[in-house]
């Protein structure tokens, strides 16, 4: 029974040499993702300061030199994303890891308005573009599959178009006409009841004056009477204390 006992509570010790290969293994995995953030910085680096030293307006770049550029972006900041999760997954000391990770992710910042300040022109040309078509019907692969007739119905088609745009917007200026409107009897609402409350104001001052002075009136009689009655019981002293000697 002893022996049992043994086997079956004793454990194999730890090797410290396999703590220590596993710790180095996801060192070595977040430096070589950190190694692969730096070098896709890099190449968007090179990239932006070639397209800064050609000097050219963004609407003049090529759609590969766009579509390249679009993707480095994409692929640095998912590379990004990874780094920061394997750093916040570290355990023991990881301060020097958390501040490269900081570095990275400002670089990053700086690095995609750099990029959408090169593609903003061509994604707003692109949808100018989209929206011409839109309005217009693409009118050139209208016209060049057919004849007159199709001429004429592409220009109906723009005329429609362009009416139903004329109508959108003479809604939209009698919608602004009504708030206006609104807006001014709304204003006279409140003029009208500025005044109201002006007259009350002044009404209740006057009351508080008239108040005022029938307050003090009627204090005044008050030390009248008073007076009075004093006045004559002194009056009647004085003659009872004459008629009585």
């Amino acid at each position: 029974s002893n022996s049992v006992e043994q086997s079956v509570w004793q454990f194999p010790p730890l090797c410290p040499f396999a703590v220590f290969a596993n710790m180095a293994a996801g060192r070595t995995d977040v430096s070589s993702i950190y190694s692969k953030t730096e070098q896709q910085k890099r190449e968007l680096e090179d990239l932006l300061g070639s397209l800064a030293q050609q000097k050219s307006p963004p609407q003049g770049l090529s759609i590969a030199t766009q579509q390249r550029l679009s993707a480095l972006a994409t692929q640095f900041a998912s590379t990004v994303a990874l780094f920061r999760q394997e750093v916040a997954g570290m355990s023991g000391n990881r301060a020097l890891w958390d501040r490269r990770a900081a570095n990275v992710q400002e670089d990053l910042n700086c690095i995609q308005r750099d990029v959408d300040r090169q593609l903003a022109p061509f994604y707003k040309a692109q949808k100018q573009e989209k929206d011409r078509k839109e309005l217009f019907g693409d009118r050139e692969r209208r016209t060049s599959s057919g004849g007159p007739d199709n001429e004429m119905t592409s220009l109906a088609k723009e005329h429609n178009s362009l009416q139903s745009s004329n109508s959108a917007l003479d809604d939209v200026l009698g919608q602004s006409r009504a708030i206006l409107g609104n807006l001014i009897n709304q204003n006279s609402m409140l003029k009208t009841a500025q005044k109201k409350l002006l007259d009350a104001a002044n009404a209740l001052g006057v009351s508080n004056s008239l108040v005022g002075v029938i307050d003090r009136r009627h204090t005044a009689d008050k030390w009248l009477v008073y007076g009075g009655m004093v006045l004559t019981l002194f009056v009647l002293f004085s003659l009872w204390y004459l008629l009585r000697w």
